[in-house]
């Protein structure tokens, strides 16, 4: 009796999965940012230099850092303008002509002339100043950068 025999292999292939990237929190030297390993916050100075302080390191929770703060002074804060920022002489004037004074005693703001109760946005930009004219088109409201 002869008997037959024959060999299977059995074995599944094998893929070679990619590895993940490693992702290694640095600072950088020529910004002056601390690594990331320490876990604080990064407080910029006057300088442009990051201050790192103990008090800065990460809080257990419960802790914050609220402390009360000194109220703003009354009055216009202008935030990054440079130049005139308000015309209250130019209510009573035509819209136009104080659109072009406005641009003209700061040309680094756009004055957009707007009819009375039309709707504007509510964002604050330092390169704009919204001119609101009547139905005749005379301003009606103090121009100022907004």
């Amino acid at each position: 009796m002869t008997s037959i025999s024959a060999s299977i292999s059995t074995s599944s292939p094998s893929f070679s999965l990619p590895q993940k990237p490693t992702i290694i929190p640095l600072g950088s030297p020529f910004l002056r940012f601390p690594s990331m390993i320490k876990m604080g916050k990064v407080r910029c100075s006057i300088e442009d230099k990051p201050a790192i302080t103990s008090d800065d390191l990460v809080k257990p929770i419960g802790e914050d850092d609220f402390t009360p703060q000194a109220p703003c002074p009354e009055g216009t804060i202008s935030i990054g303008t440079t130049g005139k920022s308000s015309w209250p002489e130019l209510v009573g004037e035509k819209g136009v002509v104080a659109a072009a004074i406005i641009e003209k005693e700061n040309p680094l703001v756009n004055a957009i002339i707007l009819p009375e109760n039309s709707p504007a946005t509510l964002d604050y930009r330092t390169d704009r100043v919204r001119v609101w004219v009547n139905s005749e088109g005379v301003v009606i409201r103090t121009p100022v950068i907004t």
